[in-house]
């Protein structure tokens, strides 16, 4: 595992490409980031923010982690809120199916990041990358929705827990 703090350039990227991604992301630019890579459990990079484990590179794609988001909420991210049928499944890893969606807060589109949310605390349970946007979604009856990405539970939860 090596874990470094970012350059002020390299802080300065991270912070326009989250801006970028999701203009009312909680964050002042003020921060103070760190960053741990660890080859051996398969973490590209894992951005730590103030102390806290906030965002992950995986793929190529950067993503918050549900940690941060319990901390931090998930009003700045488009939401879709499943019935209680389908929380054991995306807790275990599936993607989301149409049939198991309750609502939908806040608009995306194909490949943008959305936070599944289960539907009595509304607490993040999953983030996925969606796979149609918000308005191919309302005409669908059936199919899936969006794929997995991190989930709680899964070993980059668990990881970021630790830390």
């Amino acid at each position: 595992m090596r874990r470094w703090r970012l350059s002020k350039r390299d802080k300065r990227r991270l912070f326009e490409e989250i801006r970028s991604k999701w203009p009312n992301a909680p964050l002042t630019g003020d921060e103070d980031v760190e960053v741990v890579s660890d080859r051996k459990s398969g973490i590209e990079e894992l951005y730590i923010i103030e102390g806290r484990p906030a965002f992950a590179r995986i793929s190529g794609k950067l993503i918050p982690l549900i940690n941060y988001l319990l901390d931090v909420g998930t009003g700045w991210l488009p939401r879709i809120i499943v019935d209680e049928g389908a929380v054991r499944p995306i807790t275990r890893g599936a993607n989301l199916m149409r049939p198991g969606i309750v609502s939908v807060e806040g608009d995306f589109e194909k490949g943008d990041i959305v936070v599944i949310l289960e539907p009595l605390k509304k607490i993040p349970i999953a983030v996925h990358e969606a796979l149609v946007s918000k308005v191919e979604l309302e005409s669908m009856e059936k199919g899936v929705v969006s794929k997995r990405l991190h989930y709680m539970g899964d070993r980059l939860w668990e990881y970021a827990r630790k830390l």
